[in-house]
């Protein structure tokens, strides 16, 4: 019995011991608690109202506040009619996981017009982190519009925009994500399925332990993502691709994903064109997209052939569906490329923007308002 106790104590020791290693030699990225969602039958999940909270990772800390309408600003007053009001939306690349309120671009942006004189303007954050195409599209038919925006910026992140909306319902038209103690979970596929495989069943049964650890332990999610890249390199699991975005030829799910943003970006289009409202797309890149060594290292890592791909892909479709429907669009993928030499516009793990990325976009998309004469709230010549 003793040996045993002692077997016990020497793993538990030599656990602590490589979690703290794990800490400071190779900080990982955690997934902590965030208890910042509510449910709502149009959107599936909403911010909660009146929320404060702080959000760290190894890499940043963040005061998350959001107001007594459930965004991420501060109060809204009702629209002055000298004041020119801008709507943003996206997701949490918009929002920003990764930088306080006053450094997302959208309130860069709105500092960067009002110093160039003319009429005042706001730019309101109404992002939200995993939001899709689809739930920011009915959030601004619902809510946003209650807000008599002049303008909607929508930014739309090329890293995972182009399928999350295709993904957020099942084949049986049932949510994907649920509120569970005021976080956002994928929903247990056992629910709806028929039939699940041995593995699947395993991943449904732990998947709140494997939620605890993802939060709490810098090790276990060290071990996670290296057996993941091993069981890759074994060709015991799926070969990791490199984003099907960028792939030449699309995969089905990515090319019905495609069609269903090509379909919700008419209908916002639409919808505030018919409202006098100006519709801006902008295109926020990826890491990977910008700091073109980490694209080089993914294909170096997996194997794979890079002429398989292209990396300037998802811009390219996007711009062309603007254009062809004359949707006003910007790419700042250029402009972050120009100075990525001269230091990091991302955070490495998170992936997300740091400030200077968000200070990055905010001067690009100033600069192009600016030229596009915004403030003023008239239809566009189109």
């Amino acid at each position: 019995m003793s040996n045993a106790l002692l077997v016990c104590l020497s793993v538990v020791i030599g656990l602590v011991l490589c979690e703290v290693a794990v800490r400071v030699l190779a900080p990982q990225r955690l997934n902590p608690p965030r208890p910042i969602y509510q449910p709502d039958v149009d959107l599936v999940y909403k911010l909660k109202k009146n929320y404060r909270g702080v959000y760290s990772t190894p890499e940043f800390k963040i005061l998350e506040v959001t107001n007594s309408i459930g965004i991420r600003d501060h109060e809204i007053s009702p629209k002055s009619p000298n004041v020119f009001r801008i709507l943003g939306l996206g997701d949490s690349f918009s929002y920003s996981n990764s930088v306080n309120l006053e450094s997302t671009y959208f309130k860069q942006l709105q500092n960067c017009l009002n110093a160039s004189g003319g009429r005042q303007v706001e730019v309101i954050n109404a992002a939200v982190p995993a939001y899709s195409l689809i739930q920011e599209l009915r959030y601004l038919e619902r809510d946003g519009i209650t807000l008599r925006p002049d303008a909607v910026l929508l930014g739309f992140y090329v890293g995972n925009d182009f399928y999350d909306s295709y993904e957020l319902f099942d084949s049986l038209g049932q949510p994907t994500i649920k509120v569970a103690d005021d976080m956002i979970w994928a929903t247990e596929r056992m629910q709806r399925a028929v039939h699940v495989s041995p593995q699947e069943s395993f991943r449904t049964w732990t998947f709140g332990l494997r939620g605890f650890w993802g939060a709490h332990s810098q090790l276990y999610v060290f071990l996670r993502e290296r057996s993941h890249n091993l069981l890759w390199r074994l060709g015991l699991r799926a070969n990791a691709p490199p984003p099907d975005f960028c792939a030449k030829t699309f995969s089905n799910k990515m090319q019905k994903g495609w069609e269903l943003v090509q379909q919700l970006l008419l209908e916002l289009e639409t919808f505030t064109r018919q409202r006098n409202i100006r519709l801006i797309i902008v295109a926020l890149p990826t890491q990977y997209q910008v700091h073109q060594e980490l694209w080089k290292h993914h294909f170096e890592a997996f194997r794979f052939d890079p002429d398989l791909y292209d990396l300037d892909k998802p811009q390219k479709i996007l711009r062309d569906f603007c254009k062809q429907h004359e949707i006003e669009f910007l790419d700042v993928l250029t402009a972050m490329r120009s100075v990525a030499a001269e230091g990091l516009l991302f955070y490495p793990i998170a992936s997300y923007m740091n400030p200077e990325g968000h200070r990055l976009v905010a001067r690009e998309v100033c600069n192009y308002l600016l030229r596009k004469d915004v403030p003023r709230p008239k239809t566009i010549d189109r």
